[in-house]
């Protein structure tokens, strides 16, 4: 009796989230639907519409190209750095752990009020430039990246491999490229992926440093407010989901794949 309760709980709440999801999705693939249950035809008009938007198009491009040039910073400082805080500096690791407590503990609002402040003068002028956005993202992917290339640290016994490969007559530095880093590639490729799709919903930061300078997707969905049809905006909305889901289901798929290994 309890486990159908249980059932019926799962199903009414599944059936809460998808519905607006279901609702929108019928909406973007409607010509007309206003007096009727259901849309009264179908059609793909709208999603051609996008893919001939060039706007769009611009906008998901610098969306894709922002996330991945910080993802490639961030991984670039973070995977060396954290490797040797754990096999050298095991102090420092308390340092980076607060900083990922501090990561969390400023709201995004007033850390971008103290960095207009900061950087809207000269030497330091980047406001509205794509420098502080990429600076930006790499302080919001760090808890997230950080977390994931010390879980998958903590599951390898790096002291005891990077000897072995010195006793064989590798270098610490030949150790970390050769043998701790594959062995850490699937933990980092997860972290790395769903931090790219956390990154690539942002909104906030990017409107308020950088405003229209630099159109990304979400301020793209912003911008159509008015003018563009309904059907429109909802085929935006479910592609802009679609590529969330996409990200979000090959970094679950690479992680299950890596604990069955």
């Amino acid at each position: 009796m309890k486990n159908k309760i249980h059932i019926w709980v799962v199903i009414t709440i599944l059936t809460t989230l998808f519905l607006p999801i279901l609702g929108t999705l019928l909406y973007s693939l409607s010509t007309k639907w206003t007096n009727t249950l259901l849309p009264q035809s179908l059609t793909l008009k709208w999603y051609l519409e996008i893919f001939q938007n060039e706007m769009f198009l611009n906008a998901i491009g610098k969306s894709f190209w922002i996330c991945l040039i910080s993802l490639f910073f961030i991984g670039i400082v973070l995977v060396p750095t954290v490797f040797v805080a754990t096999y050298y500096f095991r102090k420092i690791e308390k340092m980076m752990e607060l900083l990922v407590l501090i990561c969390f503990a400023v709201p995004g609002a007033v850390s971008v009020v103290g960095l207009i402040k900061l950087y809207s003068n000269e030497p330091f002028r980047l406001v509205g430039t794509t420098y502080i956005l990429v600076g930006v993202y790499f302080v919001l992917a760090y808890p997230f990246v950080y977390r994931g290339i010390k879980n998958s640290l903590a599951g390898l016994n790096i002291k005891e491999l990077v000897e072995s490969a010195n006793i064989l007559g590798a270098s610490t530095k030949v150790a970390f490229f050769r043998v701790i880093v594959p062995n850490i590639s699937k933990g980092l490729s997860v972290s790395m992926l769903l931090t790219f799709s956390m990154l690539f919903g942002e909104f906030l930061l990017v409107n308020m440093l950088v405003g229209g300078k630099f159109q990304t997707v979400q301020m793209y969905i912003n911008s159509i407010k008015s003018g563009y049809s309904g059907h429109y905006s909802s085929a935006l909305v479910i592609m802009y989901f679609g590529i969330l889901l996409m990200l979000t289901t090959i970094a679950f798929y690479i992680g299950e794949k890596n604990n069955r290994r």
